[in-house]
């Protein structure tokens, strides 16, 4: 089965794509889809001068992107997992890379921000709150849950990632004070 037949499948009968065995497919669409999702991010980045050129910094945001999905999608398991819905945590991994063909969109969107007809943030927030809803229909899809429970599963990594993230900064700016006082 090649790539775009798997992508077909998954458009035209989601339900029946998740449930069941796997696809044989879905391995090369869900890295295709993590493939071209970071280069879509990656384009986005550039056109606003935010990484550096070259393929090395592709590499390193792409590197980046599978390691964050990777240990997103196992605590999204794991947390699942505590709470009695059974399911595959591979899938999960490959299937979120099918929904980050959604984060392409940003090329475009990027080109109407650089011509002023939308602002860039807004254009970034809107292709992540759509890659979000989707990532949470794929976690209802793969696992017996409600969309309460899909959209806690899909929201507390991204949460907790945060949540370090400004503790780290936090830490850093009172080490800072206290080098300076």
């Amino acid at each position: 089965m090649n790539l775009f037949r798997t992508l077909e499948l998954l458009l035209e009968n989601p339900a029946a794509f998740l449930s069941g065995e796997k696809p044989s497919g879905l391995g090369r669409a869900g890295l295709a889809g993590y493939f071209a999702g970071t280069l879509g991010l990656f384009a986005y980045l550039r056109i606003f001068s935010a990484v550096p050129p070259g393929f090395a910094s592709f590499a390193v945001v792409l590197m980046l992107v599978l390691a964050a999905n990777f240990c997103f999608s196992a605590v999204m398991h794991l947390f699942l997992d505590l709470t009695g819905a059974q399911g595959s945590a591979s899938r999960l991994f490959l299937v979120f890379g099918v929904t980050d063909f959604l984060l392409a969109l940003l090329v475009p969107l990027a080109f109407f921000a650089k011509l002023g007809y939308i602002n860039a943030f807004l254009a970034l927030c809107l292709c992540l709150i759509l890659a979000v809803y989707f990532r949470v229909r794929v976690v209802r899809g793969l696992y017996p849950v409600s969309s309460n429970k899909a959209l806690l599963a899909v929201c507390l990594p991204y949460a907790g990632f945060t949540a370090v993230f400004f503790a780290g900064f936090i830490y850093s700016i009172a080490w800072l004070v206290w080098l300076a006082v």
